[in-house]
């Protein structure tokens, strides 16, 4: 019996191949379900804010909040802007336990004080207020005929929760 030696490779060119498509997809799967995994989507929050009143005497802007979810109030950061100008000095570390700069006395409502100095769990529930005066220190004061814009950010998720405006 004669032995013949075989030079024919064609068979395993295809099947190598085949293996190392198969192995790259399911690495790439790994990794792209990884990164999905690891994303955490942060719900967007919906609520209605509205300017309820405005006080020129002592310069007070009263928000309420009518209706949506409920906000945390240190998750949200107030930006103000009077005739389309916005002051330098905003809202941005709620709650405040003091009076922040650019503001005259302290804070009302769901934007002053924590749950130990104050009888409210610092979230902003539809039907609550919060109130701020606008200090001089901001180089505005509120005329009869301004238009006043208030401009609420949740941080968390970089998007505005809602922006009423007034004309005073």
């Amino acid at each position: 019996m004669e032995c013949r030696k075989i030079d024919n490779d064609s068979g395993i060119s295809p099947v190598i191949g085949i293996i190392l498509i198969i192995a790259i997809t399911m690495v790439l799967s790994v990794v792209v379900f990884a990164t999905v995994i690891a994303y955490e989507v942060k719900e967007p929050v919906f609520a209605i804010i509205k300017i309820e009143s405005v006080n020129l005497s002592n310069q007070e802007v009263v928000l309420i909040h009518k209706g949506g979810d409920s906000i945390d109030v240190s998750d949200i950061s107030i930006m103000i802007s009077v005739n389309g100008e916005t002051l330098n000095n905003n809202l941005k570390n709620l709650p405040v336990t003091g009076t922040p700069y650019g503001f005259s006395h302290a804070l009302g409502g769901v934007f002053w004080g924590t749950p130990g100095n104050q009888s409210h769990d610092n979230i902003w529930d539809p039907g609550d207020k919060g109130d701020f005066n606008i200090a001089k220190s901001n180089n505005t004061v509120l005329h009869s005929g301004d238009q006043l814009k208030v401009t609420i950010v949740h941080r968390p998720t970089h998007t505005i929760i809602s922006s009423p405006e007034r004309r005073i």
